[in-house]
């Protein structure tokens, strides 16, 4: 980790009046939640619709991976954000994570940039329902969920597969917001596809500071005003660290 990056960071954070965060994938696997990068976890949704043993094994591998990730607390990365939260003019977080750890850390203002795996609607006619009732009813035997209002087997989760764009309301957000913003921190997130991996760029247009926290190397890392390589929980702990440093406490 680069001390002297990591303390330039912390003094930005302070400086600024808003603050738009990015987060992403490694955070959530810092947590202990499954790479859902795994086909089965996260088919292309053209496979999905067309073909009734790929939702099979799709709801299969999901009743199985649900109840470990159901019991994982935040990890560093979404406490260390939650507390930065109290310090700094964080006007929110985006997050590529679909397991509500930011909201269970205590953040306030989480957009869901792929929605949430937590919930299941059905893409024929829209009912909603809880992701532990559709998983009980796998778990009992139906190897295909059927929606109880229209008798789809169409139903999954809300979250953007391969194939799929981001929800619109999210992604359009996402873009107000960090044409407003005059710092931009992203951790732990991909920015390997649009049009998330415009969003560093749009930043800077708008002259914001854009620092980027990974383990992995990015397309925009060339372009930003930081970027320190480390894992993005251990990073943030010691740039709020360094932020303590000038509180006093009365």
């Amino acid at each position: 980790m680069e001390v002297d990056a990591a303390a330039a960071v912390a003094d930005w954070l302070q400086e600024a009046k808003k603050i738009v965060v990015l987060t992403g994938a490694e955070i959530s696997q810092e947590a202990g939640v499954p790479d859902f990068s795994d086909p089965r976890l996260n088919p292309h949704i053209r496979d999905f619709r067309e073909n009734q043993n790929i939702r099979k094994e799709y709801w299969k591998k999901l009743s199985e991976v649900y109840p470990q990730v159901s019991n994982i607390e935040p990890g560093p990365s979404h406490r260390a954000l939650s507390e930065l939260e109290m310090l700094v003019n964080l006007d929110c977080i985006f997050t590529q994570a679909t397991d509500g750890l930011h909201l269970r850390a205590g953040s306030t203002t989480v957009i869901e940039l792929n929605s949430s795996m937590l919930w299941v609607t059905c893409t024929s006619c829209g009912k909603d329902y809880p992701l532990n009732e559709i998983l009980s009813i796998v778990e009992n035997g139906t190897e295909v969920p059927i929606c109880t209002e229209c008798g789809s087997d169409q139903i999954k989760p809300p979250v953007s597969f391969p194939g799929q764009p981001l929800p619109h309301w999210e992604a359009r957000e996402a873009w107000i917001r960090l044409h407003n913003a005059d710092m931009f921190l992203i951790a732990g997130a991909s920015l390997e596809h649009e049009p998330i991996a415009s969003y560093p760029f749009l930043a800077k247009e708008n002259d914001a500071k854009v620092v980027i926290i990974s383990e992995k190397q990015s397309p925009a890392d060339d372009f930003v005003d930081a970027v320190i390589y480390g894992a993005p929980g251990q990073v943030l702990t010691y740039i709020l660290s360094k932020m303590k440093e000038g509180i006093t406490i009365t």
